[in-house]
């Protein structure tokens, strides 16, 4: 597990891009929380059709709605989303790969990232982590974002 922490001089640019750019768009959504004088949560979950299994929004799809609801109010308190990758797009960075996970959370302030994984089948080897924490901090890397190991 990776935990990063984003320099605090461009958290308010950050959140701009996040909510308003598609630097994201790759990402499922498993959940949204927002705290502002109310708590929103939004759950990712799609409906599925008869005889398919659920899927997650995209991110691209929900963000129009967590930029509303961040914009119609005061300046949150916390913002935390569980962002995935898809299993057909794990694979690709793994084959041993269910889920991918890069975990947001925005607080006091400060940004940090967190990023998790869920194995097809429990191997005792971290490759699976390993490919993951790789790939997340060249995806920070190619979007521009400077990101720090988190203390």
């Amino acid at each position: 597990m990776l935990a990063l922490e984003l320099d605090k001089q461009t958290v308010k640019t950050f959140m701009g891009q996040l909510l308003r750019s598609d630097i994201f768009d790759a990402f499922d959504v498993r959940s949204v929380d927002i705290t502002t004088h109310v708590r929103i949560n939004i759950d990712g979950l799609q409906d599925a059709e008869e005889d398919k299994k659920p899927t997650f929004a995209a991110w691209e799809s929900v963000r129009p709605l967590v930029y509303e609801n961040i914009k119609a109010s005061q300046k949150p308190k916390l913002v935390k989303i569980v962002f995935s990758y898809n299993a057909q797009t794990a694979q690709e960075i793994h084959p041993n790969a269910a889920a991918l996970f890069l975990n947001l959370a925005y607080e006091n302030d400060s940004v940090t990232f967190t990023t998790g994984t869920a194995q097809r089948e429990f191997l005792f080897e971290k490759s699976l982590d390993t490919n993951w924490d790789e790939w997340v901090r060249d995806f920070f890397a190619k979007v521009g974002l400077e990101v720090a190991d988190r203390e």
